[in-house]
C-alpha cells in the first residue's frame, strides 16, 4: 500500500561528519516520481517494520525529530524547507565513518480517507551515478530514473503518520537493511543517534523475526548437530512456555549456548532489536518456523523440523487423528527427568 499522494518533498547529499557538504533542497516536480516512490514503499515492506518510540526527556513530548516531521507535515513552505534541512545536518552529525555519502530524501503524504493526516517518510540511498543528482542553494533535482524501485538501495528508511495534535507523531515504523544483518556492520545510529527513539517490536513483528533469525541458525549450523538440536529446543520451549514476553536475547539466554547462541547472536547485531520484548503472536511465529510437535495419547512427542515436517503421516479417522513416521536412528538420548 502506498504512503500516499505526495505533498512535499527535499533531498540532500549527506557526507558524515562533514555538515558543510549538504547540498540540495526542496524537489519541486513531485508527481514525476508519484510512482516510483510508491514501488519503493510497497517494495520494502516499510509499513510492517519493526515500530519505534522516540526518547521523550519530559511529559511535555518535546522531542527535536518529532518537532521536525510536525514541520514538513503541517508547517508553512519556509519552516518544512528549514525542519527537513535540520533533519539532513542532524543525520550528518550522527554518521561516522562507518558510514556512506547518502543521497538522503523526506517526503510528505496525504493520507488516503484522513484529509487531516499526514505522513513522513525518510528514505536513504547510497550515493550513486544513478541518481544524477543536481543541488542548488535552494532546490534539489533528482533524476532517479529507476533507481527508487530498485530495492537493493534502499538501505535505512523510516515512516511516521499522524495529524496535527499533541498524541500524534510519537512514534512510527522503520527499515535498516545495515543494522538486522550479519553481512554488514552494526549501524544502530539510524535508530538511536539520528531518530533519538527505541526500537518496539509489535507481536507479529518479533515473533516473525525470532522464527526467521532461529531458522537461519538452523541453516547456518548444518554441521553441527548439537547446535541444531538446541534450536529445535529452543522452538519447542518457546511453544510450550507460559512466558507473556520474548526477546531475541532472551532467548539466547535461557536455550542456547557455544556455536548455537554464536550463530543466533550474530543473525542480529543490532542491540535494541535484540533486547525489545514483544508478545509471542504464535500463527507469525508458526507460519515461519513451519515447525510440528505432536502429544501422543501415550505421552510420546514427536518434534518434526522444518525441511522433515513432510516426511510425517496424519491418517484423519473419525474420532481420531493417528500419526505414522518411520525412520533412521541416528542418534539415541536416554535422559531422566528431575525436579
Amino acid at each position: 500500500m502506498p504512503a500516499g499522494l505526495i505533498e512535499r518533498m527535499y533531498a540532500f547529499q549527506v557526507y558524515p561528519r562533514e555538515v558543510e557538504e549538504i547540498r540540495g533542497g526542496q524537489v519541486t516536480d513531485v508527481a514525476s516520481l508519484q510512482v516510483t516512490l510508491d514501488a519503493a514503499f510497497d517494495q520494502s515492506k516499510l509499513d510492517q517494520g519493526p515500530g519505534i518510540g522516540f526518547n521523550f526527556s519530559s511529559v511535555s513530548r518535546s522531542h527535536d525529530v518529532r518537532d521536525f516531521l510536525m514541520s514538513v507535515a503541517f508547517g508553512s513552505s519556509d519552516e518544512a524547507l528549514k525542519a527537513a534541512e535540520d533533519l539532513a545536518f542532524r543525520l550528518a552529525s550522527s554518521m561516522d565513518n562507518r558510514s556512506n555519502p547518502s543521497l538522503f530524501a523526506v517526503s510528505a503524504h496525504q493520507v488516503e480517507g484522513k484529509p487531516s493526516s499526514r505522513s513522513i517518510v525518510l528514505w536513504t540511498f547510497p550515493q550513486q551515478a544513478v541518481f544524477r543528482f543536481s543541488a542548488g542553494s535552494d532546490n534539489a533535482v533528482i533524476d532517479l530514473m529507476d533507481a527508487f524501485n530498485r530495492e537493493s538501495n534502499l538501505r535505512k528508511a523510516a515512516l511516521f503518520t499522524g495529524e496535527n495534535g499533541k498524541v500524534d507523531f510519537l512514534g512510527g515504523k522503520v527499515l535498516d537493511l545495515q543494522g538486522t544483518t550479519s553481512s554488514k556492520p552494526a549501524a544502530d545510529f539510524w535508530v538511536g543517534k539520528f531518530l533519538d527513539a527505541q526500537l518496539q517490536l509489535g507481536a507479529r513483528e518479533g515473533s516473525r523475526l525470532l522464527a526467521k533469525v532461529l531458522r537461519d541458525t538452523h541453516d547456518k549450523c548444518k554441521d553441527n548437530p548439537g547446535a541444531q538440536a538446541q534450536v529445535h529446543a529452543a522452538i519447542l520451549g518457546i511453544n510450550s512456555s507460559d512466558q507473556s514476553l520474548f526477546s531475541l536475547q532472551d532467548v539466547e539466554d535461557r536455550y542456547l549456548s557455544g556455536k548455537a547462541a554464536e550463530v543466533f547472536h550474530n543473525q542480529v547485531k543490532s542491540e535494541p532489536l535484540r533486547t525489545s520484548r514483544f508478545q509471542l503472536d504464535e500463527s507469525a511465529f508458526e507460519s515461519q518456523i513451519h515447525y510440528r510437535i505432536y502429544t501422543l495419547k501415550t505421552g510420546v512427542i514427536v518434534s518434526a523440523p522444518f525441511e522433515a515436517a513432510d516426511t510425517v503421516e496424519i491418517v484423519e479417522g473419525e474420532e481420531q487423528r493417528v500419526l505414522k513416521l518411520s525412520g533412521v536412528i541416528e542418534e539415541e538420548k536416554l535422559r531422566s527427568r528431575r525436579g
